[in-house]
């Protein structure tokens, strides 16, 4: 009930209402330019064939609802604003206006469903993740490289924070890095964090210490491939239920030893 009561955060609820304000506004231009309704007509079913495709097409390759309703809530200003151009640009200016309100002020809003996600800085890296100190020796890490700012990261969070409820164990730690405030910690693993980035959020696989696996992966020329973050790819990308299945094996081999070891005693 927490993870889908976002969507009634004032960011989609105002959104929704912004873009709902549009019918009122064609009807006054019907009014007002009553010569130009055939042609506002032909305007607004071309706009709402393509926002239809292009809406559906991101459905099928959605990472999850969050990304889809950003997708959605995105091409839909964009369509408004070009036929308020095309209507009266009192109008244009009034939607202009509005979306910068929304973007300055009323924010996407953070995830804050159930996770068993970690929060490392530069220190807890090396010491938990790369030397593998203490009790976590042989654990497995995937650490999210993050920045705030960006939707892409945003958008993954109820995905990431699903996974770790699903396969986070004592021997699969899922954990996330804030890059806004350890920039230096991506550079040193090549990750580009500036606003026109590929690499946000990027998933590293760490296994006794060393990056096993990276989404996106990096080719050896510093080509960055696309990133596939939907929750099947990450899935199948880090072998999650490949690595679920040997750790499950492996707990019922052991469970019979730790009987026998009870009953010698």
């Amino acid at each position: 009930a927490m993870a889908i009561s976002r969507f009634l955060s004032a960011h989609y609820v105002l959104n929704v209402l912004v873009i709902s304000t549009y019918p009122l506004f064609s009807l006054w231009a019907r009014h007002e330019y009553p010569r130009s309704v055939s042609m506002l007509e032909g305007w607004e079913k071309q706009t709402a064939m393509t926002l239809l495709a292009m809406c559906g097409v991101k459905f099928i390759r959605r990472v999850n609802m969050d990304s889809w309703l950003s997708d959605v809530f995105m091409y839909s200003k964009s369509g408004i604003l070009m036929l308020a151009w095309m209507m009266d640009q009192r109008i244009f200016s009034w939607y202009g206006v509005m979306y910068a309100m929304l973007f300055l002020y009323v924010r996407k809003p953070e995830y804050k469903g159930p996770s068993r996600i970690e929060w490392l800085n530069p220190a807890t890296l090396k010491r938990r993740v790369i030397e593998r100190s203490g009790d976590e020796a042989n654990t497995t890490w995937i650490v999210e490289f993050y920045a705030s700012w960006s939707p892409p990261c945003v958008n993954l969070e109820p995905t990431y924070a699903a996974l770790s409820c699903k396969y986070g164990s004592e021997n699969l730690k899922f954990a996330k890095l804030d890059l806004m405030r350890w920039p230096k910690t991506g550079e040193e693993y090549g990750i580009n964090v500036s606003g026109t980035s590929k690499q946000l959020p990027t998933l590293i696989l760490f296994e006794k210490g060393v990056e096993v696996v990276r989404v996106p992966h990096m080719y050896k020329d510093g080509r960055i491939a696309r990133a596939r973050l939907r929750k099947e790819d990450l899935i199948a990308a880090f072998s999650l239920d490949d690595r679920k299945k040997k750790e499950t094996i492996k707990a019922m081999l052991e469970k019979p030893k730790s009987i026998a070891e009870k009953k010698k005693d």
